[in-house]
């Protein structure tokens, strides 16, 4: 069952294309991967998703509702969240506090003022689930690189989308650090839908099972990891040997 379906979604910038009649459909419980070289159009893509940018032409239907043109705060409240490229986590709260805080991210100001002062259970099984919670108490300024993406991948999970979308997750991880996070994704693709950006092909190849590949602001080709490592014009775009970049990451 479709999830997340684009139609003819386009985005331009002036006389600059940066997303090219895309279509493209994600189906529920899937882990996608979506590659393609800089410039390519991925972050483009996701930020159109989510209501960052607005689209010239073209649909987003998520879960049998238009949210094309859907305010970002409001995009968020259906179900779709997303990360960065550089983490955005408070420093100044400790790590339970950033989950306890994206998880009341929904609640009206007088809701948020009645709650009990205390850890809610849901944060802590959050934090369980990302393997945090030995460091719950700990200002987030203090955790390492990898830690910093988990618990940002953990404060998207407390507000219970049903498709999250990570942009370039394992970006400057260590190897330890890389498999950990592809064995995160594949337990959390469990009971979600997620859509991950990515450069890193070793990453790709150990955990990717669909792969949909951009070049251009279009979508040069999609299938199984195998299908897309063997496709020439794959090859071509990485080996460098194509036509100058028109659109933007």
């Amino acid at each position: 069952m479709s999830l997340l379906t684009l139609t003819d979604l386009t985005v331009t910038f002036g006389p600059f294309t940066a997303l090219d009649h895309i279509d493209l459909t994600i189906d529920e419980g899937e882990l996608r991967f979506l590659i393609g070289p800089n410039g390519a159009g991925k972050t483009t893509l996701i930020d159109t998703i989510t209501g960052r940018t607005r689209p010239t032409h073209g649909t987003i239907t998520f879960d049998g509702t238009d949210i094309t043109r859907t305010p970002e705060h409001r995009i968020v409240r259906h179900g779709i969240g997303r990360t960065f490229q550089t983490s955005v986590v408070f420093e100044e709260l400790t790590v339970i506090e950033n989950v306890d805080l994206a998880a009341s991210s929904h609640l009206t100001p007088w809701r948020l003022l009645r709650r009990a002062p205390t850890t809610p259970p849901d944060a802590l099984a959050v934090l369980d689930r990302v393997d945090l919670t030995h460091l719950a108490h700990r200002p987030a300024a203090t955790l390492s690189h990898g830690q910093r993406q988990w618990l940002e991948i953990a404060m998207l999970l407390a507000q219970k989308p049903r498709l999250l979308l990570l942009d370039e997750p394992v970006a400057g991880m260590n190897a330890e650090e890389r498999t950990r996070t592809g064995e995160l994704l594949t337990h959390i693709a469990h009971d979600h839908t997620i859509v991950v950006i990515e450069h890193d092909m070793d990453f790709l190849r150990r955990y990717a099972h669909q792969v949909t590949v951009l070049h251009e602001g279009r979508i040069l080709t999609h299938g199984d990891i195998t299908t897309v490592q063997n496709d020439p014009q794959v090859r071509e775009v990485y080996l460098g040997r194509t036509t100058p970049q028109k659109a933007t990451t």
